[in-house]
């Protein structure tokens, strides 16, 4: 797939592309942001690349690999996404934060059962709490199981599984120098913004994908009180 980003700021520090049901299901979490919507399947599936093309260029210079191999549809867990997406958020390294992004949240493909038929049948990492990873099948798929009630009549919260939405998000990092100053790609003076994703299986037709984009803004006062807004 290859999508067209609108974006002409003069400063872009970082893009940050997402995957979302549309419209959203009220038995699922809007907010969940899915690694990969294909259903599963004996033989695999999983994003294998993406990489942004601005210009002439790529960023980052090499795709981002989330396959074992180029090709596969075993995911390699996502970790050099999460790195780009650490770089774009400028918290590399930084443990001062803490975040509820885990190997349970982050980058989970389709489960291998369908779960859940009280909140609308789903084998996507898309119930906030209400399914618990038991555990992963040698593909890297989660085998998942439904928190259930002691009883049929019993009441109470049901959202204490161990694991949460799925969060993923194709980011990467455009600053140009340390980030003090107006410092982002010049997206003005490049033809176009193209994002590349190469997936093994294809996605659901009723998800979209979302791209939002960091720039620098600014307000400068001029003489006499005149503003011009930098962006």
């Amino acid at each position: 797939m290859q999508l067209q980003v609108q974006e002409r700021s003069r400063s872009v520090k970082a893009l940050f592309a997402v995957q979302r049901r549309s419209p959203s299901n009220a038995n699922t979490d809007s907010g969940a942001l899915l690694f990969d919507s294909s259903a599963f399947s004996a033989g695999n599936n999983s994003m294998q690349n993406y990489q942004y093309r601005i210009g002439g260029r790529y960023y980052p210079a090499a795709p981002v690999q989330l396959s074992t191999n180029p090709g596969s549809g075993i995911t390699n867990g996502g970790a050099e996404a999460f790195v780009e997406l650490q770089k774009a958020l400028n918290i590399v390294g930084d443990y001062r934060l803490s975040s509820s992004v885990n190997t349970l949240r982050w980058a989970i493909p389709a489960a291998t059962t369908t779960t859940a038929p009280r909140l609308g049948a789903t084998n996507q990492p898309e119930l906030d709490y209400s399914t618990t990873i038991q555990g992963f099948n040698a593909e890297g798929n989660p085998v998942i199981a439904e928190v259930t009630s002691p009883s049929a009549n019993a009441t109470g919260n049901v959202f204490v599984g161990n694991a949460g939405s799925c969060c993923f998000a194709m980011a990467v990092n455009l600053e140009t120098s340390n980030g003090v100053e107006i410092s982002g790609l010049n997206a003005e003076e490049q033809s176009d913004i193209a994002l590349q994703i190469y997936w093994k299986s294809s996605q659901a037709q009723a998800n979209v994908i979302e791209v939002y984009s960091y720039y620098d803004a600014m307000w400068v006062l001029k003489e006499n009180n005149v503003l011009e807004l930098i962006q």
